[in-house]
């Protein structure tokens, strides 16, 4: 049994509670609450947090893990072989930053997944999407001088699909491999370039047979969306989440609202790609529509009530850190959430968009998936903007990062 003496956040009041004693035994909490309701059985072990806060192991809705940045330089690092091991090993970056849990859209997540599972590998609990499907030309048709063929077989990251019978084939191939959700392009983006980010990418017929795939398979689609038509057209046709959303309207707010549909924030990389150096003239134009459409699109969510949840669109890059992806809640800051409502969204709202009923809150029976930070976020969410500031990760129970005396 493992014992946490000191203060813990609640993130349902949205208050911190003092002097507390949280216990967890085996991967579930068993208590929380003031010391003196609980018996601290013998041969417990004791932590005391000190100046730090224990809040609910950190979400992140919307990761890749391509393991490319630390492939090695074997045939250009471009072998999956050695970008698995590369994404294997980034699990523990995630792990320093206090991200115990995230939904993936990659086909290293397919495999991981079942490794942490199984317990041969230490890792945030995956939900992998498999790869994110697009159409020809859309926003993940990336390599131009392959045809379509073999970039199916040879990408790790993406899917090509057109035509309603290829859209539920497609939907068919990531199911097949153990996916638990499927992502598709629903609209055009920044870092593809044959397209606007305001293109349509799915006709209403793909659109609807996709959807009506994933939902015989008991799951659902969410859709990557930055202009606003493409996510109005895949609200209609059911999809059940929406990633950036950064040129929603009111139009399509209304109808998240409506459907009860959250609303997965990419926002550092939103708010910010158009300042990174080194990117080509296309790249930097379309980046520069983003930000302030973004933070309208922000407003609009928050004012209508739409559960906003975590999301960063990190890969371990040089410019997305996992270290660093506590900068997301950063950014939900300078977008005008405050404090609580960027923890919610990076706890208990992404648990909601994983679809873990049981995670995501310090509660009795809830799963132990918890962090300490070295400070109080509710007055400065710098305590939890990147793994120096976390003190502890505990993922499904075990004591993974330890850097209290």
């Amino acid at each position: 049994m493992l014992i946490f003496k000191g203060n813990y956040l609640d993130v349902e009041k949205g208050e911190v509670k003092k002097d507390s004693l949280v216990a967890v035994e085996g991967n579930r909490i068993v208590y929380a609450g003031a010391p003196e309701g609980f018996a601290c059985p013998e041969g417990a072990r004791v932590i005391c947090l000190g100046r730090g806060t224990l809040l609910p192991g950190f979400i992140d809705c919307h990761a890749h893990l391509t393991g490319e940045e630390d492939a090695g330089d074997f045939a250009g690092g471009k072998l999956f072989g050695d970008q698995l091991l590369g994404a294997a090993y980034q699990l523990g970056l995630l792990l320093e930053s206090g991200f115990t849990g995230i939904r993936d859209m990659s086909e290293a997540g397919l495999y991981l997944s079942r490794a942490t599972q199984r317990k041969i590998l230490d890792g945030p609990r995956i939900v992998p999407g498999g790869k994110v499907m697009g159409i020809t030309s859309g926003h993940v048709d990336l390599a131009l001088e392959q045809d379509k063929a073999y970039y199916n077989a040879h990408d790790h990251m993406s899917y090509l699909v057109d035509g309603p019978d290829d859209c539920v084939r497609g939907v068919r191939e990531q199911f097949r491999m153990g996916a638990k959700f499927i992502k598709i392009c629903a609209t055009g983006g920044v870092s593809s370039p044959t397209d606007r980010v305001d293109d349509v990418q799915f006709s209403p017929e793909e659109l609807r047979a996709i959807v009506g795939e994933a939902k015989r398979h008991h799951s659902y689609v969410t859709a990557h969306c930055t202009g606003y038509e493409g996510a109005y057209q895949a609200l209609l046709a059911g999809v059940e989440c929406i990633e950036h959303g950064v040129m929603l309207t009111q139009r399509e707010i209304d109808l998240m609202a409506e459907k009860k549909v959250p609303l997965v924030s990419t926002l550092d990389i939103s708010l910010h790609v158009a300042n990174i150096p080194g990117f080509p003239d296309w790249m930097h134009q379309k980046a520069l529509r983003c930000r302030e459409n973004n933070l309208r699109s922000i407003e609009m969510a928050r004012r209508a009530g739409i559960e906003i949840a975590f999301g960063s669109d990190y890969s371990n890059s040089g410019n997305t850190p996992y270290r660093a992806l506590g900068k997301e809640f950063l950014a939900m800051q300078e977008a005008g959430m405050t404090n609580l409502e960027a923890v919610r969204a990076g706890t208990v709202h992404a648990a909601h968009v994983m679809r873990i009923d049981d995670l995501g809150v310090i509660r009795e029976g809830y799963l132990a998936d918890l962090v300490v930070c070295d400070g109080d976020p509710l007055e400065d969410l710098a305590c939890i903007s990147g793994a120096d500031h976390i003190l502890l990760t505990c993922a499904d129970g075990k004591i993974v990062k330890n850097c209290i005396s």
